[in-house]
């Protein structure tokens, strides 16, 4: 029996590497058995002799090499397919074979909400409309004004990193189902709508300081309102998600 991947031949009737199976000696009930102690190469025990072997490849499943009954791997005309690193993960068996991506609302939704931190990050965050004599005037201050860190003491790099982080950290959920990642995501989900509900509140603060008496109008822009809406959906999504792992 020929290993595809090591190039290496098996001899029908013994195990790779010069064990049985593993370690001790030969089972008495069928199935997958580790070679030595190697949980992701392992060889099938037909009851009398080792008849297959598989290995474990990320992103694809096991892929097996030799005679082994049909209900052991899964079907052979939809295999098995775990995108996570580890053979011991549940997994999840889709009819196609030809990518490893999974896309649903809730991956969809974190790249929107990604997308609308970093837009509104860089929008408008603080709105002025005032008079000068007989000239009016409009002026907006965005995200990442220096004018906005002299203000608050922060501005809207810090919710613009973490749009960016939510997009990357959407796209590897597309490819690996991990608890990690979804832990991850909520906790980036998290601190960025900590970060934006501050800013919404210092920049609000500091507009209801504003004195009555200056003769102009003072209000919170678009830019700061699309951060908040997103940090806060992206957390809900975030938190969903992980209680669904």
């Amino acid at each position: 029996m020929d290993d595809e991947e090591t190039g290496t031949t098996v001899p029908v009737g013994s195990a790779p590497n010069g064990g049985e199976g593993g370690a001790g000696p030969n089972p008495k009930a069928p199935g997958w058995y580790p070679t030595r102690t190697n949980p992701s190469d392992q060889n099938y025990w037909d009851g009398q002799n080792w008849t297959g072997r598989r290995r474990w490849t990320t992103g694809q499943g096991w892929v097996v090499v030799g005679d082994a009954p049909e209900g052991s791997t899964g079907s052979t005309q939809v295999p098995e397919r775990r995108l996570s690193a580890n053979p011991y993960v549940p997994m999840a068996v889709t009819k196609s074979t030809t990518t490893g991506l999974t896309f649903n609302l809730g991956v969809f939704l974190l790249l929107v909400c990604g997308i609308a931190l970093m837009y509104g990050s860089v929008g408008s965050w603080v709105h002025v409309t005032g008079s000068f004599g007989i000239a009016n005037f409009h002026v907006s201050f965005d995200g990442i004004d220096p004018g906005i860190s002299n203000l608050i003491g922060v501005n809207g790099w810090v919710t613009f990193i973490g749009g960016v982080l939510l997009v990357i950290f959407a796209c590897f959920e597309m490819m690996s189902e991990e608890l990690q990642l979804a832990i991850f995501t909520a906790i980036i989900a998290g601190v960025t709508m900590v970060f934006a509900i501050y800013d919404v509140f210092r920049i609000v603060q500091k507009i209801s300081q504003v004195p009555a008496s200056v003769s102009s109008d003072v209000s919170v822009a678009w830019g700061l309102i699309c951060v908040l809406s997103a940090a806060v959906l992206a957390t809900l999504i975030a938190i969903v998600r992980l209680i669904q792992q």
